[in-house]
């Protein structure tokens, strides 16, 4: 009941999403992450067992709420004595700076581009390398539709964009078989693997339907619920929220 009650009372932010229902599951997925993560902190607090720097595995994510991945036990400790020196140094501070922090905005879609989230991420130099790209994979999974598209090889991504090269040279795509001689005729068609020559333009089209498939990044929202987002969102706001925690 109690969780209920939080959802319900922070039910604001959802008109913040174009697409509500699509971002309905990650969105109560993370209220609930944060109010259990509370919760534990409240019951360590009554154990005496609640470290102090509370931000240890914690990054400060905007527009919206997120649920961060938690550092190593050997990290989060040395995160928490080096609060620990700090406030030796400094005093009581209050100031709680993420280890690591992130932020996602749009871009692209209105100039006819195919619209695109962006990850950026401030990361102390201290933090393990393998840790870092951890908390980037936990970011990247809350924006992707297909947490494990195929394994679309190079040759079918380059015959995607010799297709859409020549298309876009002629002003009209070519026939197929026009398309495949060009590629066979190319002066290195022999140099690499991914160059070799086509035995027939059935194989070129089949290879430039899988590299097309796979280009577009595949998005939980919609390009055109994303484009909509580019629209309603100013970047450099996004960026100056992400950016205010840094100059503390």
């Amino acid at each position: 009941m109690a969780e209920w009650l939080d959802l319900r009372d922070a039910a604001i932010q959802l008109e913040y999403e174009v697409n509500p229902w699509a971002e309905f599951v990650g969105w109560v997925k993370e209220r609930l992450a944060a109010s259990r993560l509370h919760d534990e902190r409240v019951r360590l607090e009554q154990k005496g067992e609640l470290e102090i720097d509370i931000d240890a595995g914690g990054e400060v994510a905007a527009p919206a709420p997120y649920d961060p991945p938690t550092l190593s036990d050997r990290t989060s400790a040395r995160s928490s004595a080096l609060s620990a020196l700090n406030r030796l140094r400094a005093g009581d501070i209050r100031t709680r700076r993420a280890r690591i922090h992130s932020s996602r905005f749009p871009r692209g879609g209105i100039d006819g581009t195919i619209p695109q989230w962006v990850i950026v991420m401030a990361v102390e130099a201290w933090i393990p390398a393998e840790e870092v790209k951890e908390a980037y994979r936990h970011r990247q999974h809350t924006l992707l539709a297909e947490q494990r598209p195929p394994k679309t090889t190079e040759r079918a991504f380059q015959v995607a964009k010799f297709v859409w090269e020549q298309e876009q040279y002629d002003g009209r795509r070519p026939s197929w078989k026009v398309l495949t001689k060009r590629w066979n005729d190319l002066p290195w068609a022999a140099s690499f693997e991914w160059t070799k020559p086509f035995e027939n333009w059935q194989a070129f089209r089949m290879s430039f339907e899988r590299g097309k498939k796979a280009t577009p990044p595949q998005y939980i929202l919609s390009e055109n619920q994303l484009t909509e987002l580019v629209r309603s969102h100013r970047p450099e706001e996004v960026l100056e929220a992400w950016m205010a925690p840094l100059r503390e």
